[in-house]
């Protein structure tokens, strides 16, 4: 078995850890471990909330959760004879949920509360709970589904250089500044998430062995500075970061640029299942877990990325899907073009096709006896694939979203007895966790007991 260099508690709150864990990127975030070359190692993770989101029947700590605080990650873990320049390799060798902690979550977030990619449509918080029982889920919010996972980290990458960091708050420091001008991007108008962007925050922030916000902000200088350049977890970028491939999955390979001394590699996000573009947001099953790993470096390697955009530094990394995935050989496919759905056209968008897909996907399945909530929540967590299947044809971009005919236990495919089809409908008895719309805080309780308030 690989050597354990990072564990965790899940019953502890993330600032309690014996190992000091992050939620922001930045160069001079201090490495909490370190590996050889070719070493076998292991890594544990919270969930990506810190353990903010309980296994009950009630929304509200998906309504009121701190997203200040996220992503929380395990790292940075330096990698001895890694520099500049250099291409990580990382092997996953293997990846499970933590023994006794074997549940996960899905939800949607408040649109007054980060919000999501339909929120202009579900505008309240949910949630789901997922039993996890060997490879397979199930959710007593969601009857009727059972389905294999593909357990995955939604987020893992290396740490910035100071030159990458800055090019990263600059441009999306830029994004956020157009919001409400003439500037401001089309698809703003379409989709409701907000903020455009998440800029340096300190509130929240935990800097590994630099210390936690409510101890060292505003104490002490270094923490101070580090914190108010530091990049929120929340997208994807050039190092890798919170980019939800579901198929980052046993036997994959990543090869992630090296901008730092040492790579300083950071993760977690640990998701039992994802659809593609895990739609609700707060959209796989999220949950606790390992992962084995073992890296390599490219000496120089970083040269093979291309560079695309004004620094050399715009590189992105790439990766071998591994042999393991679940197997369905039915799907029901839905297809979305790019007019939003007060049939407006837009130009080759493919975002609004895709939003269209999901759509038409949501309104179909809640046909077949479930609410639309549960089906946005499972096409965000459940093996469903998402493609781009035309992108040339002006004026309409195609998206197209396929959903496996056996992760339900009753046909969903259209019907050839219209007549019959209303009266044979189960309806499904219990329904996911619904919040109250309006009037989202968030808030931590944990943070206040830290704080003795």
């Amino acid at each position: 078995m690989p050597k354990t260099i990072i564990s965790i508690d899940p019953k502890r709150a993330p600032w309690d850890q014996e190992t000091p864990l992050h939620n922001r990127w930045h160069p001079d975030i201090p490495p909490v471990a370190k590996v050889e070359e070719g070493e076998k190692f292991r890594v544990e993770c919270v969930d990506w909330t810190g353990g903010q989101i309980k296994d009950s029947d009630s929304s509200d700590d998906v309504k009121n959760v701190d997203l200040s605080q996220v992503h929380y990650l395990s790292g940075p873990i330096e990698v001895e004879g890694a520099a500049p320049g250099d291409l990580l390799k990382v092997e996953f060798l293997n990846l499970g949920p933590l023994n006794g902690d074997e549940w996960g979550f899905t939800g949607t977030f408040a649109k007054e509360n980060g919000g999501g990619f339909l929120t202009d449509h579900f505008p309240r918080a949910t949630k789901a709970i997922w039993d996890i029982d060997g490879i397979y889920c199930t959710s007593r919010h969601i009857p009727g589904v059972k389905f294999a996972g593909l357990i995955h980290p939604g987020l893992i990458g290396t740490a910035p250089s100071a030159e990458l960091l800055k090019i990263w708050n600059d441009r999306e420091g830029t994004l956020v500044a157009e919001e409400g001008t003439g500037d401001e991007k089309t698809l703003c108008g379409c989709l409701a998430t907000r903020p455009l962007a998440c800029l340096p925050e300190a509130k929240g922030a935990m800097l590994g062995h630099l210390g936690h916000f409510l101890d060292k902000g505003g104490v002490d200088e270094v923490w101070d500075k580090v914190a108010s350049e530091a990049a929120r977890t929340v997208p994807g970028r050039e190092n890798g970061g919170n980019c939800d491939i579901k198929n980052l999955s046993r036997g994959c390979t990543v090869y992630f640029p090296v901008f730092v001394p040492g790579a300083n590699l950071s993760m977690g996000d640990m998701h039992m299942s994802q659809g593609d573009g895990e739609v609700s947001f707060c959209g796989a099953i999220e949950m606790s877990g390992f992962l084995d790993l073992r890296c390599t470096v490219i000496k120089g390697g970083m040269k093979l990325l291309p560079a695309v955009g004004p620094s050399p530094l715009n590189v992105n990394p790439i990766f071998e899907i591994g042999p393991l995935e679940p197997r369905y050989s039915e799907w029901l496919v839905f297809e979305g073009i790019s007019v939003d759905e007060k049939g407006v056209q837009h130009y080759l968008d493919a975002t609004i096709a895709y939003k269209r897909a999901v759509l038409n996907c949501i309104k179909y399945l809640s046909q077949f006896g479930y609410s639309e909530e549960q089906v946005y929540l499972l096409l965000s967590c459940c093996p469903c694939e998402g493609r781009i299947s035309g992108i040339v044809d002006v004026p309409n971009a195609v998206a197209t979203l396929a959903v496996p005919l056996a992760i339900f236990d009753r046909d969903v495919r259209p019907p050839a007895d219209l007549e019959n089809f209303a009266k044979g409908i189960k309806v499904v008895e219990r329904d996911v966790c619904k919040s109250v719309e309006g009037g989202a805080v968030p808030f931590d309780a944990r943070l206040e007991n830290k704080a003795g308030v």
